[in-house]
């Protein structure tokens, strides 16, 4: 038993190292696909000023405020994704933890002597589990929180001001 344990128990860090890897490989291509789109925007962005004949002033308070979003929306993108990989890894440790302490309680168990005991430690093993489970998650959600503000700041301070600043009385 103990043996499956130890090759379970290499399984699930092989696998969390396979979904950490992955998690970096896909933030590195959505920052790439982000740099595109950028880079495109910032074309179009000059495409349309020169086609209406904006002033070199308007057409760099453009560009500017571009430039600006673009950051803003490249700088979440990155939030969010080390927010995914964070909530992931937890999800990960959570799991190799959850199995853990399912291979202790089946040892409890088999030590039972009595039918009673037996009840009392599977009832302990649940409210065990599910308190467990109610911890990690609430660490997991404070994480996603946590990243979700701070993508939220990175446009409430460069979107908003940028757009208002852009904006002239006629």
């Amino acid at each position: 038993m103990i043996m499956a344990a130890n090759q379970t128990e290499a399984q699930v860090k092989n696998t969390a190292e396979r979904v950490t890897a992955q998690g970096h490989d896909a933030l590195r291509t959505a920052q790439d696909n982000v740099q595109n789109v950028s880079r495109q925007v910032f074309d179009a962005t000059e495409r349309f000023t020169r086609s209406f004949n904006l002033s070199k002033e308007d057409a760099e308070r453009f560009a500017e405020q571009s430039r600006r979003n673009l950051d803003a929306v490249t700088r979440c993108g990155t939030v969010l994704g080390q927010g995914f990989q964070d909530a992931s890894r937890h999800w990960l440790e959570f799991g190799q933890r959850q199995f853990q302490r399912n291979l202790t309680a089946l040892n409890r168990l088999a030590q039972a002597r009595t039918l009673q005991e037996f009840a009392a430690i599977q009832s302990e093993v649940v409210r065990d589990g599910l308190e467990d489970f109610v911890k990690d998650g609430k660490g997991i959600a404070e994480t996603s929180l946590k990243h979700a503000e701070e993508a939220g700041r990175i446009f409430t301070s460069e979107i908003k001001p940028t757009t208002r600043a852009s904006t002239r009385p006629n």
